[in-house]
């Protein structure tokens, strides 16, 4: 485990610190509270960053999912 503070993870993430700790503060990111400060494991954030991902509807079924009981 490698944790880091907030000013990488917001260079990781390209955002700005400001925001991380927004995230933090409402959970939205997994992070570690050591003291007062806040730090972050890399590979968790990637795995976290893996269940952000937005994926593209199928066009060829009218953005619907193929999975479910289609007639």
């Amino acid at each position: 485990m490698k944790l880091v503070g907030i000013e990488k993870i917001a260079e990781i993430l390209d955002t700005s610190p400001k925001t991380i700790y927004d995230w933090t503060s409402t959970r939205k990111i997994p992070h570690y509270k050591v003291g007062r400060l806040v730090k972050f494991d890399i590979d968790a954030i990637m795995s976290w960053l893996e269940t952000c991902e937005v994926k593209p509807y199928n066009r060829g079924t009218g953005g619907k999912s193929l999975k479910g009981g289609g007639k």
